[in-house]
């Protein structure tokens, strides 16, 4: 059998799409979010256009365009006439936020017990966890505890569970971010998850359950202490 011809490079175009650089929207949006999630902003502290235009280097357009992004991801509010805030969490948003996360990822626990399935990623935050510090970028941690619980979602295979949380990822991770200190070191949020991880691998429902059941109490109980 002739073999079939091979194509080059010259002969098809979609072989010569190069990636397209990320728009000054994308870059922008990008150094917010880990500006956000790694403290230089206080809860409650307003991003100022001639500022933040000023730092970034940017126009008035490209940040009011990034910071709309943000408030979609749940990482800034817009309030008419004033701008954009860092949201300033109280104790009902707290409990509110802790709640739903534990509703959708029992979900998802329940349908990883049945595969037995440890999701990488999950293990892969561990990994950075253990490696890191408290006094390193606090966004490094904050990424490594969003990485393990979307890890966890994302393994349940259900593309409902997977949106529902996404829209709550954002609010997740910045009250991470202004509450991190409740970890006395970063190998204790190690262990932590650990144990998470040892719960799945029971294959024993009940036991993975009430482990993560722990683990969204204690971190409840933990952020309204630090109110």
């Amino acid at each position: 059998m002739p073999s079939l011809p091979t194509k080059n490079r010259a002969e098809d175009p979609e072989m010569n799409v190069e990636p397209l650089p990320a728009s000054a929207v994308e870059v922008l949006t990008h150094a917010l979010r880990r500006r956000i999630l790694s403290g230089d902003f206080q809860p409650g502290e307003f991003l100022r256009d001639v500022k933040m235009c000023e730092e970034h280097s940017t126009s008035r357009h490209t940040f009011r365009t990034a910071a709309q992004v943000l408030v979609t991801q749940g990482l800034l509010r817009q309030i008419p006439n004033r701008g954009f805030v860092v949201p300033e969490f109280g104790p009902d948003d707290i409990v509110d936020i802790t709640r739903v996360r534990g509703a959708i990822e029992g979900e998802a626990i329940r349908l990883i017990v049945l595969t037995g399935i440890i999701p990488s990623q999950a293990l892969e935050a561990v990994d950075v966890m253990h490696r890191s510090t408290l006094s390193s970028d606090r966004s490094l941690l904050v990424a490594a505890d969003r990485d393990f619980h979307r890890a966890i979602i994302a393994s349940s295979g259900s593309p409902r569970l997977k949106r529902t949380y996404s829209d709550l990822e954002g609010e997740i991770e910045l009250l991470l971010a202004q509450r991190q200190d409740f970890y006395s070191t970063a190998e204790e949020m190690a262990e932590e998850h650990e144990r998470l991880i040892n719960s799945l691998r029971s294959r024993h429902y009940d036991t993975a359950r009430d482990a993560f059941q722990e683990h969204w109490e204690d971190l409840q109980i933990k952020l309204l202490d630090q109110r």
